[in-house]
This record gives structure tokens, sequence and C-alpha cells, in this order.
């Protein structure tokens, strides 16, 4: 490759890494895996050393991110750069020397900046593109851990990732229809949203990686242990060998997602006498996990239509072991990526674990291109439509009775969080919906109509047929919460649904009076914004319910057939034993329901549930007390008792 075709494969690079940069860091929609990006990344930073050429506007030489609108800029103190990375270890030893350092998980979120005056947060601020960021102080104060105030009255400035971890990162998914990619982009969605009310039920955390304000210590590792004191989680650090530490590394297993490891030298007045570029700090270095792949045969395109009419790809290949878990499947996400990796069935496709968690394909050795894009939607047959979102290609069916969106409404409706309708597995609704049986939501509930031609369904029979009606039957004592959850209104999730279940005591004739009326504000309503109050009467009052049959039936009949159990009230006991207590819970749980009881149970109890251990954290309930999950670990470092639910229940009783 001569001079000048390397130095046009930099542009190229360049103008398509910005691209990749803007979707990823402003529109939280990437459309290539992190290792394409990186791989990428890695030939412009060789080609620019080989030809000595580097264009301003490279990657390289910048902070990656961006700045949305509609939210007030703010300029940085300190610029908030980058790290240098590699993914070889000799680089790691080169760089750390003889010096004393620390390593620091990764963490995968969206950086922020916290400043507190007085003992009183003032203002959070995002990294943006490292100069400016934007303010997010009023989203930020619903973040779990983030103390509003702090025992320092002095001025003091946090830098620290804004997380979601795997544990409720999977819980949030369990109630979509549509599951999220990865903890990051939904972190970073969430707290730059200008609705805070969404920031809220997201369970985000910060955990603080690092403090710029001179507190009058040389040691980072002191500094940060100080700021512990003021009532912050600081991210996870060790010291020892580079092999040892990396050795013993088991992202897997961690709360929390992250991409890598930090080396860092722990001097601080060290630190800063080696200054920076504008793209990284020279006092740190990032270890990036280097994937490994595996080869595998692709042998299938599955395509799924999801509730909104996306069609989602999903790659089937001969089964792989990804480093002890077997898998066959991975999404495909878009359009985009598959047209950028040129799939046909019986390509020879290499797959890896994102940050040794997530199924991904990587790449495509082979390259055939001979996949063709559904032209019908695989659901119903009606005509498809690849329509552009943010740059990124998305097949849509157009058919707005489609089965398959049909089915994912289903599939959500009679879900844990909503009507609890065990034996309604997403394979038996469908099979329902094909056969005709299902069409709105009030037909599960005339499924005895049906009962002689279920019980010849294969897998089906009398006694699968009659312990499946008594769970339909059971599904009609419900609680208000749990039926606005089933009813699939944007935004509308378990908390929000509670509270206005409260509100209305547990009456859905009260709560649809009101709406039918429009009588009633629900942004009167704790954590309501107008957003949600919308959603709400576009879901009824929208749905012209006195013109359409379909909607007279999931709005008027479908709830005059369920006994509404009236909802619990908040005791004001003030011999409660946990009131004020504060609680953590993980793992599965056997006297209660599921983990959304106990946390409703503890809370009507005056006590409080969070989503990660704390030094504010009285106990954690965990049944396997012995186990050495993450939270057990940080329970047993903060000095955290950790319990189970019989000592929850015993400690009750007094």
């Amino acid at each position: 490759m001569n001079n000048a075709i390397k130095i046009q494969r930099i542009k190229d690079l360049v103008l398509e890494l910005n691209h990749h940069s803007e979707l990823y860091h402003k529109h939280d929609r990437p459309a290539i895996s992190d290792k394409q990006y990186d791989s990428m990344y890695d030939e412009l930073e060789k080609l620019e050393l080989e030809t000595g050429t580097v264009l301003a506007s490279s990657p390289t030489q910048k902070v990656q991110g961006h700045i949305l609108e509609g939210l007030q800029k703010v300029k940085h103190f300190k610029p908030m750069l980058s790290a240098q990375k590699t993914k070889d270890i000799s680089v790691i030893k080169k760089f750390v020397g003889d010096k004393r350092f620390y390593c620091s998980c990764k963490l995968d979120g969206l950086t922020l900046v916290a400043t507190y005056e007085n003992g009183e947060l003032r203002q959070v601020t995002t990294r943006g593109n490292g100069d400016i960021g934007e303010d997010v102080t009023e989203q930020a104060k619903t973040i779990t851990n983030l103390p509003l105030k702090i025992p320092r009255k002095d001025k003091l400035e946090l830098r620290g990732e804004c997380v979601i971890s795997w544990e409720n990162f999977r819980k949030i998914n369990e109630t979509l229809s549509e599951p999220y990619s990865h903890p990051r982009n939904l972190a970073a969605g969430s707290i730059r949203t200008l609705d805070t009310n969404i920031t809220k039920n997201r369970n985000l955390d910060f955990i603080v990686f690092e403090c710029i304000t001179n507190l009058g210590l040389d040691s980072k590792w002191d500094i940060l242990e100080l700021v512990e004191e003021y009532g912050f989680i600081t991210v996870a650090r060790t010291t020892g060998t580079i092999e040892n530490i990396i050795e013993k590394t088991k992202p897997e297993a961690w709360e929390y997602p992250a991409d890598g490891l930090i080396f860092e030298f722990n001097s601080r007045e060290y630190s800063e006498s080696l200054g920076s570029t504008g793209h990284h700090e020279n006092c740190k270095i990032a270890m990036k996990w280097a994937d490994e792949t595996y080869e595998t045969t692709l042998r299938d395109v599955e395509w799924n239509t999801t509730k909104t009419g996306v069609i989602n790809p999903v790659a089937i290949f001969d089964e792989v072991d990804l480093g002890g878990a077997l898998t066959t499947r991975a999404t495909l996400h878009n359009i985009s990526i598959m047209e950028d990796l040129e799939l046909g069935v019986g390509d020879t496709l290499t797959i890896y674990r994102a940050n040794k968690v997530i199924p991904k394909v990587d790449d495509n050795l082979t390259r055939s291109n001979t996949l063709e894009i559904p032209t019908t939607c695989p659901n119903c047959g009606a005509p498809t439509e690849i329509k552009q979102d943010n740059n990124t290609k998305v097949l849509f069916c157009t058919n707005d009775n489609c089965p398959g969106k049909l089915l994912s409404k289903f599939v959500h409706f009679v879900s844990k969080p909503a009507m609890n309708i065990e034996g309604l597995s997403e394979a038996t609704l469908e099979k329902f919906i094909k056969a005709g049986f299902l069409k709105t939501f009030i037909d599960i509930y005339s499924l005895n109509k049906h009962r002689n031609s279920i019980e010849k369904i294969d897998g089906f029979g009398k006694k699968s047929y009659e312990k499946l009606w008594s769970a339909i039957e059971q599904s009609k004592d419900v609680k208000l919460e749990n039926f606005l959850v089933a009813l699939g209104i944007p935004q509308i999730g378990r908390t929000a649904a509670l509270s206005i279940s409260k509100h209305f005591d547990g009456s859905w004739y009260q709560f649809f009076d009101s709406v039918m009326l429009d009588m009633f504000d629900f942004t009167q309503l704790s954590d309501f914004g107008n957003i949600m109050n919308d959603n709400i009467y576009k879901h009824f009052v929208g749905s012209e319910i006195f013109d359409s049959n379909e909607s007279f039936s999931q709005h008027i009949l479908l709830p005059g057939i369920m006994n509404f159990k009236t909802t619990q009230q908040p005791t004001n006991n003030t011999d409660s034993k946990i009131k004020g207590l504060n609680f953590v819970i993980t793992g599965s749980v056997e006297h209660y329901k599921n983990r959304d009881e106990l946390k409703v149970e503890i809370e009507n109890l005056g006590g409080k549930v969070s989503g990660s251990v704390s030094s504010k954290t009285n106990y954690l309930i965990n049944n396997d007390v012995s186990s050495t999950s993450g939270k057990n670990k940080k329970a047993n470092e903060l000095g955290v008792k950790i319990i189970s639910e019989d000592d929850f229940i015993e400690m009750l009783k007094g």
C-alpha cells in the first residue's frame, strides 16, 4: 500500500469512526460492535504512525463524545480526557515500570462530574466532548446512591461513572418485549433524557473513580478512601503484580458492566507532572480485554417482529463454547450491521463474548453476501419497509395488525410483573394466535370456548388445559398496578403504576372515570412528568374506545371481569421493626413470590430498598449468605450484615 492509498484510508477511517462515535455517544444506538470499532481505531493509529499524517478531526486526537440539544452546556474546570488503550500486557508493563500504581475496573457507563458546595450537590455534568458537557443535575438527583448532602463544607468535585448493574439491567429487560442490548446504552439514555421520571425508574448508580479537588493527600488510593467517608461508592481497585491482577480478573462475576482495566500511577503529584495530550492523560492506561473469538458456521437468520413493528435479525449458528457458555444465537441488531457483515448461510463467522458476557458476531470470514433481507413480514406476510433511524437501517412490518406485534403484546401482558399467567409461554401464545383464539387480551378469558381444540394441540391434554385455565382464573384477582403494567402504556412501569394504584385506592373505576372525564393531572403524583401524563391520556382517550370494538373490549369489558385488590398503603406504625432501615435484595426468594413482593413488604413497613450495597445499607438479604457474589463481597467489605429471608421474617416478629 503506497502512501497516497494509506492517507486516503486514513480519511475514510476518520469519517467512519466519527460517524459511529456519534451513533454511540449522541444517540446511544451503536451500529457496530465495540470490537469492530476498536479494530478500525487500531488500524487508524497504525496508519497515522506509518505516514506521519494526522487529521485534526481524527478520533485519536480528541475525546469521543457529543452534546445533546435541549440540555444546558457547561465548560469543565479541567478537561475530561480519555485514557490511552492497549490489549498488550507488555505495553502495560513498560508503561508502569517501577512506579507505584493501582488497577481499577474500567466501568462501562456514562462518565459524570459531580460538584458539591457547602455540603450540598450543586451540579452534575456529562463528559460531553471533553471540554463542554451537559448539565444533568436534575436527572442525577434520582441516582440511587448519589448523596445530595455530604459532611464537607469546602468545594468538592468528583468524577465517576453512571452505571446500571447487571441485575437491574436484567430486571428491566424482563418487563420489555424489546429488551435493551447493553446496560451502557440504557444508562446513557436514562441520564440524558429530559424526563427525570424515566431516570428515577432505571435504578442508576454513581461510582467515583477520581477526585479533582486537592484534598491534601498525594496517594490517589487514600483520596478515594477519604471520598468513601463522605458517603460515596468508589471504583473497585487492587494492587499487586500485573500478571496476577489480569489473571484473577473475572469480569463476568462483576456487579457492573466493565470493558477493561485501568492501570494508574498512585501519586497525584507525579501524575500531574506527566501532563496530557488532547486525547488522554499520561498518568493512566487502559487494558482492553482481548476477546477470544471462536469460529462457527452460520445456518440461518431468524427474524422476529416486535410489538412496535421492528423486525430484528438473530444469527443462528453451530453451537460454540464461549469460555464455558454454550450458545447458538447472537443478535445482529439491525440491517446496517447485517450489510456490513455481508452475510450468507454457510458463511464462517467468528463469535465472541463482549465484555466476557454477551455473545456477539465479530466478523464474517467468507462474506458470500447472499443473504436476502425479507420483503415480507415473517409473521403476517405483509410488505416490509427499511427506515433510517439515526442513520441506522431498521426493518419494519407495515401491517398494524401483524400477529408478530400482537404476540409481543400478549407476552408482555401475561408476564410476571403484569398478569402473571403461568402456562401461557410465548410458544403457546403463538399457537393460540395462529389458531385464531387470541386477538385481544379479553380473549384469554374466553379460551374455555376452545377447550376441545386446545386439548388436541400437540403438547396439550386435559390436565394441561385444566392447569392453564386455573392460572387464567387466578389472574383475575389482580392489583390495579399489575393490570396497568399489563396494558403496556409507554413509560408506565411498575413504580408508576403503583403510584397510580395507591392514589385511586386500587380502584380501576375511579382511575378510569378520572381519565375519561379528564379530571386528573397525573403530574400531581410523585415522580410523574408531563410525558407520562400524556401517555396515559393518549392510551385511553386517544384510542377512540367508543368507535373501536377492540379498544372497547380492552378498556371496558376486560376490567369488568377482574377482581381488583385494594392496594396496601404504607404503614405509619412507629413500632415497625424495620422503619428507616435500608435493605438490598439479591438472589432467589422462597417465602415471597418474587423480589418485587419482598420489596413492597419492606417499603410498606417503612423501610427502603436500593439496588446496590453501600455504606448506608443496613442489611443485605440473600438466602445464600455464604455466596461469593459481588453484593456479598461488598457487604463483607463494608461490614453490612447479610441475612436470609428467614432472618428477615424473624426480624419482623421482633
